[in-house]
């Protein structure tokens, strides 16, 4: 198939769609079908470029802030390697929070608008070049959807496929004025409904969209989070050579759906309650932190804080953990990425929990490697804490190579990339 994929997060950003696209494209190429990718710009990349037997286009920028970077020559900018290790000083401070509280506030339907016009422009020349069979248009952000929509107008004989990474109008959400919820609706209703396929990660957001958009079952489809292996030689040192009990986390905080309350009450109660562990006790933060959040990690007793890491990295550190820390979303609907990777580290997992049906406690099921703590106000309970320090103390051990295989299986690149294939051919 000739396949045009429209995803402005792409290598060699470090981003959950990005990862997720990266490999699925790759792995496409290498079964012979012609992939192109229309991506935003990065400084050091060609305007076209071939990349692993895909072929890359970059144009236009997906955020304001992206063109900061690229006048600035950042090289720490929002998914870049290293990003959020460095403490923000007073000026990105108040520029984060002027771009957050009323930039993006201002913007419809997102802060990437700008992206759509030389995005659907760069389609339309390729589709005439080329003439493929599929558009795959992939969100976060959800200016990309619009884009494919356009593109759909105009060439109705192209099937169409949304990939979801987030819901856009669904509370609480990527959608930041409420003036614009109800128009904000309306379209994230009419470009799925315009889709020959929505594709999502999880069923709980799929059963969400059949209810909050009237959407028939069968129109759409859940493939789960996407793993990709990368072989043990070439992998970074671990950053945690130091003998003690190391824990760590893995992912990005984002408000109000995630936040670290919970952690920061964690780490601050276990010290303060177990003194003794202050020689031996020690947490790891991997992974981009926003400027609200930094100090407030930052000055957490024996906690270092990484920033982002490339993903071949990532899967060593983790296999080098005692326990790995996870923080659940207060939505329901929202698989965070890294469950899977969680999954096929074989470590044992403590997972902060705000609601009853976690979308990660759901994805994990019944495992004994997963220790659920519930939080209520940002905090555990009593009860709770005892069996933190009990799952600290004595963690399970490590499952079999062969039974941690198996489990992954049906998560890695291949898979996930059949299970679109299936898709996209009708």
């Amino acid at each position: 198939m000739r396949i045009l994929v429209l995803a402005p997060w792409y290598y060699p950003f470090v981003h959950p769609r990005a990862y997720r696209w990266t490999h699925i494209t790759r792995f496409w190429a290498t079964q012979g079908h012609e992939v192109h990718v229309v991506c935003a710009r990065q400084r050091g990349f060609a305007h076209t470029s071939p990349c692993e037997g895909v072929r890359v286009h970059r144009t236009g920028f997906d955020s304001l802030k992206e063109v900061f970077f690229f006048l600035a020559h950042s090289s720490k900018g929002r998914g870049r390697l290293g990003a959020g290790k460095a403490p923000p000083g007073k000026g990105l401070r108040l520029l984060s929070s002027l771009y957050r509280n009323l930039w993006k506030r201002l913007c419809f339907p997102d802060d990437a608008w700008q992206w759509y016009a030389p995005a659907f422009q760069k389609a339309v020349a390729l589709h005439k070049a080329h003439s493929f069979d599929v558009l795959i248009s992939v969100s976060l952000p959800f200016t990309t959807h619009l884009v494919g929509c356009s593109f759909k107008r105009r060439y109705p004989q192209v099937r169409w496929l949304v990939d979801v990474g987030d819901p856009y109008s669904l509370r609480p959400g990527p959608l930041q004025n409420p003036i614009y919820f109800p128009v904000g609706r309306w379209l994230e209703r009419r470009v799925l409904s315009k889709a020959d396929k929505v594709v999502v990660t999880n069923p709980a957001l799929a059963e969400h969209y059949c209810r909050q958009m009237n959407l028939p079952p069968k129109h759409i489809a859940v493939v789960p989070p996407l793993w990709n292996e990368f072989p043990a030689e070439g992998m970074a040192k671990p950053s945690t050579t130091q003998p003690g009990w190391h824990v760590g986390y893995f992912g990005t905080f984002y408000a109000p759906i995630r936040t670290p309350k919970g952690v920061v009450h964690l780490i601050r109660q276990t010290f303060q309650c177990r003194p003794d562990l202050r020689d031996k006790l020690f947490f790891h933060f991997y992974g981009e932190i926003f400027p609200e959040f930094w100090h407030e990690l930052y000055r957490l007793p024996n906690t270092y804080l990484h920033g982002l890491c490339a993903p071949e990295a990532v899967q060593k550190h983790m296999r080098h953990m005692r326990l790995l820390l996870s923080v659940g979303n207060t939505t329901s609907w929202q698989l965070p990425s890294k469950a899977v990777s969680y999954l096929a580290s074989g470590r044992p997992v403590v997972h902060l929990s705000h609601i009853k049906c976690d979308a990660l406690v759901r994805f994990w099921g019944e495992h004994p490697h997963l220790l659920v703590l519930e939080l209520e106000d940002g905090r555990i309970g009593e009860a709770d804490f005892g069996r933190w320090l009990s799952f600290l103390e004595n963690p399970p051990p490590e499952p079999s190579e062969r039974e941690r295989r198996q489990r992954i299986a049906p998560y890695r690149t291949e898979c996930i990339g059949e299970a679109y294939l299936q898709l996209l051919q009708g």
